[in-house]
């Protein structure tokens, strides 16, 4: 590679040398963001009513509960089996987020829900700090840095469009919700609700800022740690490191198209941090590819109907930071003398061909594209925007800036309104009633891996996390053949299915408890149907939970 004299530095001249005045504003903006996305945590316990209990989590119960379900079999040992599903199966699934809050559990005492919230603080506070270090060691202006900052962290697309819309036309429910409420490049949100996407972010932002500065300072070192980091993403999310690669390889390609020289130093220093961060890939293709439990999960991806939006629909779901963007990005940065405005560029490209792969998790894909899209929106607003208003209508600089501010946050602020209306509720799958809480504490103590639990799905998805059993209905996903269990639980709950059916089904899967709430069946009725083969273990006012006779369902 030629090195340009914006690369030919030493090691000290790229050290950031902030003023104890810089940090504390970042201190102070992570400790509001810590505030801000605990409110409706805090706003849930608090009003919980006295028969009902908050669940720990606002949304995505699913999976959230699939990751809580590792994190108790990663608490006692180091694989997981599926318990998600009644088929037997060894544990062969490693997750190193997972393993660690399990671990941090048992140490602590802390239950599900407070680990959960020790790793997503450690997750706001990873990721806010290793976006604002990368933002600095490529943008010197201080004024740039913090406008990324705050742009990253507050966009949340324009999504809001389709909730004036639904009330306009009084329609039942908002078009095109994924455009309102997909995860993955809402900072915010993920800050807010799921702490391994926040932690995958941080770990990204982390690997390529340590490969840029292993260029700058043309020490391997920073490779090396790159991929050391790549591992840890690795073990943790990685489908992420699909980014990490593609992201590096059209780097390392346009930084050849302009040298007209290949790029050694970029391309020992991807080396570096391939080889040392692809062994979880081949670990966890391995697994999926010779491991029925798991392989078949990874299939049943689709079973969510969860793609990414559509071209056209990129605007909307990205919203105004995502047009300043492309405003921004000029062809002529791939050919650029600054090695980091190519490696942004890159980055910004890439996501359009990565969010459309065509695999059943594309969407997840959308993850790290907010940071290329922050700071290119940053580019539009301070290079061109203002110096434009300031020359030609200097009066309409406050008021710009700050209708692109409310635009960029307004979704952001209905979603953290709405969080308000639907957790005073106090509905499922928020909350469950104290008797429903009372059964899983009943099966936490009763039973074992052995065991199969039959559900509801409702109820089964809490299974496998607050108890060591495997729960026969638990997740989209990891419940192998998902649409026919669901099927099976409707019969097995039904009045007028047959004897002869519902012991099939549960000799077929070796059930041993079958949970009854009163919205499933009435218990009244259906306990003298099935008498002769299920007997009742616990009982309170709205919950029975039979044990199957083990005798009467052998054929």
């Amino acid at each position: 590679m030629r090195v340009t004299s914006s690369q030919r530095i030493t090691e000290s001249d790229v050290t950031v040398k902030e003023s104890v005045g810089e940090w504390r504003f970042v201190a102070l903006f992570v400790t509001f963001i810590l505030v801000l996305t605990s409110i409706p945590y805090i706003y849930a316990y608090v009003t919980s009513p006295a028969d009902k209990q908050f669940v720990g989590v606002l949304s995505g119960i699913p999976d959230q509960f699939q990751y809580f379900a590792w994190m108790r079999d990663l608490s006692k040992h180091n694989l997981a089996p599926n318990r998600l599903t009644p088929e037997p199966n060894d544990p062969a699934f490693f997750n190193l987020l997972w393993w660690s809050a399990g671990r941090i559990g048992v140490a602590t005492g802390l239950d599900y829900a407070m680990v959960f919230q020790v790793i997503r603080v450690f997750g706001v506070v990873v990721c806010l700090y290793s976006f604002y270090t990368f933002v600095r060691l490529i943008s010197p202006v201080k004024g740039y840095a913090r406008l990324s900052f705050v742009l990253f962290t507050f966009s949340g697309g324009m999504g809001v469009i389709w909730i004036v819309i639904k009330f306009f036309f009084s329609l039942p429910e908002a078009p095109f919700p994924l455009d309102i409420y997909t995860a993955e490049p809402n900072t915010l949100l993920i800050m807010q609700v799921f702490p391994h996407f926040t932690i995958a972010l941080a770990l990204i932002i982390m690997i390529f800022g340590l490969f840029l500065y292993s260029l700058r300072t043309e020490k391997y070192l920073y490779a090396v740690l790159s991929g050391i980091i790549g591992a840890l993403l690795g073990l943790q999310h990685a489908y992420d490191l699909i980014t990490v690669y593609s992201v590096l390889g059209l780097f390392g390609a346009l930084v050849w198209a302009r040298d007209r020289t290949f790029p050694r130093r970029i391309f020992y220093s991807g080396l570096i941090t391939f080889l040392l961060s692809c062994p979880p890939v081949f670990y966890l293709s391995f697994m999926v590819l010779f491991d029925p439990a798991w392989g078949k999960k990874l299939e049943q991806f689709d079973n969510a109907g969860v793609f990414t939006p559509s071209l056209y629909h990129l605007p909307i779901l990205l919203g105004l930071p995502f047009i300043l963007a492309l405003f921004a990005f000029r062809p002529n940065m791939l050919r650029s003398k600054d090695d980091s405005e190519i490696f942004i560029s890159s980055w910004f490209l890439m996501h359009f061909l990565l969010v459309y792969l065509p695999v059943d998790f594309q969407i997840h894909m959308l993850l790290g594209w907010q940071v290329p899209i922050s700071i290119f929106a940053t580019l539009a607003i301070m290079k061109y925007m203002i110096p434009f208003l300031r020359k030609n209508r200097p009066y309409l600089v406050v008021p710009a800036v700050s209708i692109i501010m409310v635009l960029c946050v307004i979704t952001n602020v209905y979603l953290q309104a709405w969080r308000f209306v639907y957790l005073s509720r106090h509905e499922p799958p928020n909350y469950i009633s104290i008797e429903e809480e009372a059964a899983l504490r009943w099966l936490d103590v009763y039973t074992t891996r052995n065991d199969v639990v039959l559900a509801a799905l409702d109820f089964g998805q809490f299974v496998p996390a607050r108890s060591d059993a495997r729960a026969f209905l638990a997740h989209w996903a990891g419940t192998l053949d998902y649409f026919d269990k669901q099927h099976q639980v409707e019969q097995v709950l039904s009045l007028t299915t047959s004897d002869q059916e519902r012991l099939r089904i549960l000799r077929q899967y070796s059930v041993t408890y079958v949970v009854v709430r009163e919205q499933d069946a009435p218990r009244a009725l259906f306990t003298p149907v099935v008498a002769d083969y299920m007997m009742p273990v616990f009982e309170n006012g709205q919950v029975t939970i039979y044990r199957s006779n083990l005798l009467s369902l052998r054929p």
